[in-house]
């Protein structure tokens, strides 16, 4: 007759090592005969087969076999039948969930409210799982709530009776669908009990259960179905001595859990027939006991839950209390402990498990740390695969399909590399290559929607040249180069192989009249692309590169995928479906596959969380994260029944899991197995704040084990050495040669600026030096390490910028901005990534060129500019952006109705500003001589030529309008320049070289103005001239005369006037005195100037042109000797790096030397000037 032993003890007593050995007996005794079964949680499964093959005596484990509950089921079933109906996973039921909300969505009474909830689905999944997994039926349910309404017990079941009227709706429309067709994963224990008799493999095995405390009804049915089938049964629970018949255990006891299922058992066990053996009782003392030889954890393990604390009186070494700084410090800590272990006490990294609580807090440093300290670690969660390379080729090829081809969802897709491989003779690497071209290309171009799929758009490459380089006559006219065409060939097949595959899927998809057919579109794209073969080839190569848990990762993603889409077939494939639903499905179901890993190698540190993680033999463990909140938990309410509700049907005989107190209790029981699991050390840590700073409390477990063991001295870690004052204490931070190295230098610039330092540094130095030569060399020099760069040579020079430079004058400020910056954009020429999109600069190019047009036009057709009315001008510049419109960045003007709609307003804007020209027009003698004038090589007027000591430099630019008048002195001229933005030219900036433009044109103007204009002439002023459309702002209504005064204010030009009555009076006729309209001036009766007018005497003018030139003169002789230097200017709250591209390049940091700012100061006016007068009389 079968017996039912039940095994005995507390935490560490050797209730698992009994089983094995008793196995092992078993086996060595007789190799071959009935199956000796050891059955075990599922994460305990791994490490109790490792130890059961790695017994003494035992060459194999034919017999023996451990199975978790479901993997019993499984090899039953598979034996016996019953695996014949369709297995449907979490992610199936969720959608059969989904199908029956639809469906009777309207008679629900409360869930009704939330069915569109996210996540409700997955609440109504765990109920259901909850529910199946006690026995509980639908008709249960229904029962439950007759019940309720009969009591009619306080408002609040009301409430509870509708909800469950709606679980049961829900479950019986459930249990009718899944009926002799469908077997979800909570019904294979249930399938398994009833079919245990017919099992031949079962019949007199002999069965162990380890490792479990309590039972679900599901679990005690199979338990009770093996009784009647197979041999003996022994069960182990954490208990201290088996209850008195009769008694009840209290709720409060450490073991109540484990003395309900005792009693459930032996119960159980009498009414079936099944004989109950005396128990046995473990005792601590036992010779496998775990803690004999440590009277340390030995205490903590018997008087962990005695109130009051039971002191241990002794010190103990075992056992170390850790405060941290923040959770980074506590798992280096934890890392340097480790290393400790291993090094100096002899220990396996496999001796050693890492727990926390809330995983969340701690993952993603868990692997970085350790990384960096060559620990090898297996953590132990389930993963997501949602962003691996297959689900995210899944996720943007759909996501192309919906949203019409857009560059971010193409270029995820591409980004896989799954899409397409590599062709013959083109590497991995040239293949990214094109691919960043393409990418390039395609961000230029705005390429979205049709533009990739229709075979009559061509995709031109022609590198952008500007407007100045694109007008009508020139872009008809203009030829690609060779270098354009190739590219052209190269982005046009590489688009073919982008295209093809996704057009085929969107084919395959749009075809589609059911959910099969677009399953069956979506597999048929992954094979074409020859998935299954890639991820096998990564699998291969992560496998020679030892990153074997990737390499499974890339195993498992395919066959999970595969089942997902069965699932969905199998559940929903006769559905017609659109396409944003079936992709919400399929992401619905991806967000539910996760990597099932077990460890790669026996040798691991194992980091896992308390109420997961199982484990076997361990002999130190690190308890991270005892924080206040953490540590006990917090049960959360966030199921579909209250605390309040699971109560009340609990007491009326439902059979639920645990509600929130129960499982405080349970809490209680998991700390009290994570405390007793290491045989010989135990480390306890908390933080003292979070990542963002803030202050953390330690948990009231820390205050229970420090009264508990008052010797032991609290330790302090940081990830700063500064705050270790004991030099031995800082002996932690060597743990290991890497991390040593980064101390090692934080140390040193510390002893640089001065500070003290330890002579353990200094060995540590000495040690690296003579150990790792190479990587302390990398240190050396970051020690010393001044981000400057040495001037070029004069060969590199002009091998950069060529014996003959042709600048304009922007380049030479750049330069005095920063000759860094100048050297990336003009010696190295970089450039960002160029953009569809309208920039500032776009913009003030066709303000420009419609500015010139408009001009041009004038001048053909003999046509003042004061002569057009508003309506006329607002017209004729409208023309003019409209033909300058499809030359500016690739058409961008064109490309939407946004843009259209700028196209409007940037004709009003030019049309303004003609407008307001032609009333300065009218009021000034001054007309335009010249519009867009330029001087250099092939322009109306030569360039500057400087001779710098072997080479030539020279300067180049565009004027954009001159204008003349006839006076008393001659001709007269001056220049305007239009600007997008406000602009005024400040002194103190030509003084430093920053805004050196418009003197250097009025300096080529005035010197070439008797070739060009057939007369000298007389510099009159220098002016910019606001290109807007300005919006007034009144508090009372203003009228239409006021209106306009208001605007021409607005256009107001800024800039310097020679310092003459004459002159201001022919640039502005209407001015007598006082303020003028539309000049930087103000005239007083007698003809002077008050001191706001922006006016300059001749002579000062004629010292700043000479000035002018002298800079420029001495900027391109520092750009010949080589000067590169990273030296940005600061003046008052300006700096050369707000609007510089190159940030990332020169690494400008004022923490690093040199790190200096050039500031520009000067001392006063007067100061000023004589040095512009001294340095203008060389030239």
């Amino acid at each position: 007759m079968m017996a039912l032993r039940i095994i005995v003890g507390r935490a560490g007593s050797g209730k698992s090592a009994h089983c094995i050995r008793e196995i092992r007996d078993r086996q060595q005794q007789q190799p071959m005969g009935a199956p000796l079964i050891y059955l075990v949680p599922q994460q305990m499964s791994f490490h109790v087969e490792y130890e059961l093959a790695a017994q003494a005596g035992v060459s194999g484990t034919m017999r023996a076999q451990v199975f978790s509950f479901r993997r019993l089921a499984w090899k039953i079933l598979q034996e016996v039948g019953g695996l014949s109906r369709i297995h449907i996973d979490s992610t199936g039921m969720k959608m059969i969930l989904r199908r029956i909300l639809e469906k009777r969505g309207g008679e629900l009474r409360v869930f009704g409210r939330a069915m569109d909830r996210n996540g409700f689905t997955d609440q109504l999944e765990e109920m259901y799982g909850e529910l199946v997994r006690h026995g509980m039926t639908a008709e249960d349910l229904l029962v439950q709530q007759e019940a309720l309404i009969r009591r009619n017990e306080g408002e609040g079941n009301g409430f509870l009776a509708d909800k469950l009227h709606d679980m049961h709706l829900i479950y019986d429309e459930l249990e009718r669908y899944l009926a002799d067709r469908y077997l979800d994963t909570e019904h294979y224990l249930p399938l398994l009990a009833e079919r245990l008799e017919r099992s031949r493999y079962i019949c007199g095995a002999e069965i162990w259960v380890d490792g479990f405390e309590h039972f679900t009804p599901q679990e005690l049915l199979v338990l009770k179905g093996l009784w009647t089938c197979a041999g003996d049964m022994t069960v182990t629970l954490t208990l201290e001595a088996p209850s008195d018949p009769g008694t009840v255990p209290d709720e409060l006891d450490l073991f109540y859990s484990s003395a309900i299922t005792y009693r459930v058992l032996t119960e159980l066990a009498e009414k079936s027939g099944i004989r109950v053996e005396s128990p046995i009782v473990l005792s601590q003392t036992g010779p496998v006991a775990r803690f004999a030889r440590n009277p340390e954890l030995a205490h903590l393990e018997a008087y962990y839950n005695q109130h009051p604390v039971c002191p241990y009186p002794y010190s103990a070494n075992s056992i170390r209390m850790i405060a941290a700084a923040n959770r980074r410090a506590e798992i280096e800590g934890a890392a340097q402990r480790i290393l400790s272990l291993v090094r100096d006490k002899g220990y396996r990294w496999r001796d050693i498990v890492v727990l926390v609580r809330n995983s969340k807090d701690y993952e993603h440093l868990f692997t970085t740390v350790f990384e960096d300290y060559d620990i090898p670690i297996f953590l132990d969660e389930k993963r997501p695969m949602l962003h691996h390379p297959l689900t995210e080729l899944i996720r943007s090829a759909l996501e192309v399909i919906r949203y019409n081809w857009r560059y971010e969802a193409i270029f995820r897709c591409i980004k896989t590399e799954l899409l397409f491989q590599p062709e013959i003779e083109e590497t991995a690497e040239m293949m990214r290559h094109r691919i960043d071209r393409i990418e390039n290309y395609v961000l230029a171009h705005g390429i979205e929607g049709y533009r990739w799929t229709d075979p009559n758009w061509e995709w031109k490459y022609r590198i952008y040249r500007g407007l100045d380089e694109n007008s009508v006559e020139v872009a008809a006219t203009m030829r690609q180069s060779d270098e354009e065409l190739a590219m052209e060939e190269e982005i046009t097949q590489l688009r073919k192989r982008i295209t093809a595959p996704l057009q085929q899927l969107e084919r395959a998809l749009t075809k589609a009249k059911n959910v099969r057919g677009l399953c069956e579109g979506l597999y048929l794209f992954l094979m074409e692309l020859n998935v299954p073969l890639h991820l096998e080839q990564w699998s291969e190569a992560a496998k020679k590169e030892h990153r074997l848990e990737q390499a499974r990762e890339h195993g498992q993603v395919w066959q999970a995928l595969i089942n997902m889409l069965d699932q969905i077939v199998e559940v929903m494939g006769d559905e017609r479906m659109d396409m944003e639903t079936f992709a919400s499905v399929i992401e619905a179901g991806m967000e539910n596959l996760k990597f099932a890993l077990v460890p790669p190698a026996l040798d691991q540190v194992l980091v896992g969380s308390l109420d997961r993680t199982r484990f076997a033999n361990v002999k130190c463990a690190f308890i991270l994260g005892i924080n206040d909140g953490v540590i006990p938990a917090r049960p959360k309410e966030d199921g579909m029944l209250s605390e309040g509700e699971r109560e009340t049907l609990l007491a009326s005989g439902m059979l639920l899991g645990p509600g929130s107190r129960r499982k405080l209790m349970e809490e209680e029981f998991m700390l009290y197995r994570a405390l007793t699991s290491a045989s010989e050390y135990l480390f306890l840590s908390y933080a003292l704040a979070d990542e963002e700073g803030k202050g953390l409390l330690p948990s009231a477990l820390m205050k229970r084990m420090k009264e508990m063991f008052p010797q032991v001295k609290e330790e302090f870690v940081t990830t700063e050495v500064a705050e270790v004052a004991a030099e031995e204490d800082q002996l932690a931070f060597l743990a290991n040669p890497s991390r040593a190295l980064s101390y090692l230098s934080a140390q040193l610039q510390q002893w640089r600026k001065g500070y003290g330092l330890a002579p353990l540094w200094w060995d540590a130095y000495n040690w690296l030096l003579r150990e790792m030569p190479e990587r302390q060399a990398c240190v050396t020099q970051a020690l010393f390490y001044r981000n400057e760069e040495r001037a070029l040579q004069k060969e590199t020079s002009q091998a950069l910028y060529g014996k003959k430079i042709r600048a304009s004058v922007s380049r030479m400020e750049r330069f005095q901005a920063c000759p860094f910056s100048h050297f990336a954009s003009y010696g190295l020429k970089l450039r960002e990534r160029e953009l569809y999109r309208l920039e500032a600069p776009d913009i003030g190019q066709l303000f420009h060129a419609a500015l010139k047009l408009v001009g041009e036009h004038m001048e053909k057709n003999q046509v003042e500019w004061g002569a057009l009315e508003a309506e006329q001008m607002h017209r004729l510049a409208a023309e003019q952006v409209d033909v300058l419109s499809p030359l500016l960045q690739k058409q961008i003007l064109l490309s939407s109705g946004r843009n259209r709609y700028i196209t409007h307003k940037l004709k009003n804007v030019v049309g303004r500003a003609a407008v307001m020209l032609g009333e300065h027009a009218r009021r000034s003698k001054f007309t335009p001589r010249a519009l867009e004038l330029g001087f250099g090589m092939g322009a109306q007027l030569p360039p500057l030529v400087f001779d710098l000591n072997g080479c030539t430099m020279e300067l180049v630019g565009r004027i954009d309008r001159v204008d003349g008048a006839e006076s008393t002195q001659g001709l007269l001229l001056r220049i305007i320049d239009y600007k997008s933005s406000a602009k005024d030219l400040v002194i103190e900036d030509v003084y430093f070289g920053l805004s050196l433009q418009m003197l250097t044109y009025l300096d080529v103007l005035i010197s070439q103005a008797e070739a060009f204009f057939g007369e000298t002439a007389v510099p009159a002023g220098i002016l910019y001239f606001h290109v807007h459309n300005p919006l007034l702002r009144s508090l009372v209504p203003l009228s239409e005369d006021k209106i306009q005064d208001e605007i021409r204010k607005r256009f107001k030009m800024k800039g310097l006037l020679v310092e003459n009555e004459e002159i201001v009076r022919l640039m502005d006729t209407e001015l007598e005195t006082g303020y003028s309209d539309i000049l930087p001036v103000a005239l007083k009766k007698d003809g002077g100037f008050y001191s706001t007018s922006r006016v300059i005497s001749s002579e000062r003018l004629d010292q700043l042109r000479r000035y002018t030139r002298a800079m420029i003169r001495e900027v391109g002789q520092r750009i010949t000797d080589g000067d590169i230097s990273i030296y940005p200017y600061r003046h008052k709250k300006r700096i050369a790096c707000t609007f510089c591209t190159f940030k990332s390049v020169c690494q400008f940091d004022q923490m690093v030397e040199p790190g200096e700012f050039h500031v520009l100061r000067r001392e006063s006016d007067e100061v000023m000037w004589q040095e512009i007068v001294e340095k203008g009389e060389n030239v």
